[in-house]
């Protein structure tokens, strides 16, 4: 993504109107605040796969998801605010770094967050979302009428949620999943009962800052690679297999980031209500299961390589293979929702790599990778040779 000069505290320059009368910066990007907070993301996506890396089942894996959801919406909403307001003031940054903290918190308690640590995540969790709320409510005390009454119905839902997951601290399975499904059923419906109306967004960064998390997500698969691979490598075929695990994270990076300048063209044609919807369907909501699409995978690739020489059980090779799958099943929605155009080529890598998943119980890790990196590779050489307008972008082109 284009990167512009902001001010030196917090990246972000000083707004301009745009054409639909929201206050934006065109030349605005992500600054360094903003790369600073999203660290305790990259510790709290290891411990997503950790948890599920310990129990490696239905319950494990509903309990990740479930964690993800609350990781997911936290990291949201101060993608919101930073996309909203500015934060290199030394209160607002202070405030981010104490959020920091706190969801550090929230993450070290992840794996047992269903056990022994509810407790301290769900209260690291609900400070993080109390600090968000006032400094949204703060920031936008002296704002337009407009964004002010936004921030005021939207500002209930984002702390209900965390005060249902402290409420699960202190009721038994299968109540206590029970609470967190509620949870975010009221992190991801509020924006739909109460309106965004009011709300603006920055395009250039807004959409570099979703990058970002996507790039956070892929940086799991290397850890989740590393990881498998270092109690084997005197196992023949490791390193080859940590290779192939690289390639097919580089062939989901590619697939996204290729069309970047593309969607960010979209938003900044999109005006008004239109360009907030635009901002919570495409990015808040569906690059979740992006995200998604890719924990599970890298919690597929760590298995493999780890029993390389092995064919997967069932739901490991469900990760590896249904990760890839979501991927690009999401990547589908999410430029359908973004162009209003159906990208035939992911929706058929996303059947192939789902018809990977008998071969990947029945024959060697290795060669399930084998097999996923070929189709990747295929569908991103396809799209260089034919190079496709998807809107306003051309499939493939990075920047």
């Amino acid at each position: 993504m284009t990167v512009y000069d902001g001010n030196a505290a917090g990246g972000s320059a000083g707004r301009e109107p745009d054409t639909d009368g929201s206050q934006e910066s065109n030349g605005r990007s992500v600054g360094n605040l903003e790369l600073f907070f999203d660290l305790t993301f990259v510790y709290a996506m290891s411990q997503v796969t950790h948890l599920m890396l310990s129990d490696i089942s239905w319950q494990g894996f509903g309990r990740g998801v479930l964690a993800l959801l609350a990781l997911w919406w936290a990291w949201v909403c101060y993608a919101w605010l930073t996309n909203t307001f500015e934060t290199a003031r030394v209160m607002h940054t202070t405030l981010i770094i104490v959020a920091m903290a706190a969801m550090l918190i929230a993450a070290i308690a992840l794996p047992t967050a269903f056990t022994t640590g509810a407790l301290v995540f769900g209260l690291a969790l609900l400070a993080v979302r109390v600090i968000n709320v006032g400094m949204f409510l703060a920031s936008s005390s002296h704002d337009e009428d407009g964004l002010a009454s936004a921030i005021r119905r939207l500002a209930p839902g984002l702390l209900v949620g965390p005060a249902l997951i402290v409420a699960a601290a202190f009721v038994a399975s299968p109540y206590r999943e029970l609470l967190w499904v509620a949870a975010a059923a009221v992190d991801f419906g509020s924006p739909l009962i109460a309106g965004i109306s009011g709300l603006r967004v920055v395009p250039s960064y807004f959409i570099e800052r979703h990058g970002s998390v996507i790039i956070i997500a892929l940086g799991e698969t290397i850890i989740a690679l590393g990881s498998g691979a270092t109690e084997n490598l005197r196992r023949p075929g490791v390193l080859g297999a940590v290779v192939l695990g690289v390639l097919i994270s580089a062939t989901l990076w590619w697939t996204y980031f290729g069309l970047t300048a593309g969607a960010e063209k979209r938003m900044q044609r999109t005006l008004g209500v239109d360009r907030a919807r635009l901002a919570r369907d495409a990015y808040s909501y569906l690059h979740l299961p992006l995200v998604t699409g890719i924990v599970f995978f890298a919690l597929g690739a760590r298995v493999s390589v780890e029993h390389i020489d092995e064919p997967l059980a069932p739901l490991a090779a469900l990760a590896l293979t249904g990760g890839v799958a979501l991927f690009y099943t999401t990547e589908v929605a999410y430029r359908w929702r973004d162009h209003h155009q159906l990208t035939v080529d992911r929706l058929l890598t996303a059947a192939a790599a789902l018809l990977v998943f008998p071969v990947a119980i029945s024959v060697p890790a290795v060669l399930s990778l084998t097999v996923l990196t070929a189709i990747g590779v295929l569908r991103l050489a396809w799209e260089l040779w034919r190079r496709p307008q998807i809107g306003t972008g051309i499939g493939g082109a990075l920047r």
